[in-house]
């Protein structure tokens, strides 16, 4: 049940992502997160993940949705569990919106920064100070 449950949020979320509904996109997103960590799912918490690096773009915090991006990217290599051709328009979409306002340099560095943090890190990120 979370592993549907997650799915929807995820999908719910781009949808406010998409409309410019930074606020409601990371909520819903979060409320994916906490569904994902349920289910256990690698692969499900990497796509929460991707959700947030979209939503925190949306709110203008451009360095931590491109480390969002990296951890995401880590968690799935960490299982061989490549984004599908299929799955990745919207996260194509956050990559390209941060990527084009921290410049390709700036976006590398802070995807790299991220692929050395777990996703217990990030989520502690998410939560407390300092997050921009």
């Amino acid at each position: 049940m979370a592993s549907g449950e997650a799915l929807i949020l995820a999908q719910l979320g781009y949808v406010a992502e998409q409309r410019g509904d930074a606020e409601l996109a990371e909520k819903l997103h979060r409320e994916g997160l906490a569904a994902a960590r349920a289910t256990g799912e690698p692969r499900a918490l990497a796509l929460a993940l991707e959700g947030l690096a979209g939503a925190r773009a949306v709110a203008g915090h451009m360095d931590h949705a491109a480390s969002l991006l990296g951890t995401a990217a880590a968690v799935r290599e960490s299982v061989h569990a490549p984004l599908p051709g299929s799955e990745r328009a919207d996260v194509d979409r956050a990559t390209a919106r941060v990527r084009d306002e921290l410049g390709e340099e700036a976006f590398a560095a802070a995807f790299d920064r991220g692929r050395g943090l777990t996703a217990n890190h990030q989520i502690h990120l998410l939560d407390g100070p300092g997050e921009g």
